[in-house]
């Protein structure tokens, strides 16, 4: 599962990059469409991030657990 959405977290990150650096490239002040695909590349790069750091913590959790028994 890490993997996958380690994948899925560099495909987002890498085009929120790709989408910035041709909206700077215009000199222009992006238009509404181009803010909010930003915006919600953004939001979903953040819940991945929290949902890899929960799985870690669970995995943490679990191994502490198992070392315990």
């Amino acid at each position: 599962m890490q993997d996958e959405l380690g994948a899925l977290l560099s495909r987002l990150s890498r085009a929120q990059k790709e989408l910035i650096i041709l909206t700077a490239k215009t000199n222009a002040f992006p238009d509404n469409n181009t803010l909010k695909r930003i915006a919600t590349l953004a939001l979903n790069i953040s819940a991945v991030e929290a949902l890899i750091a929960d799985t870690q913590n669970r995995d943490k959790r679990a191994k502490m657990t198992k070392a315990n028994d």
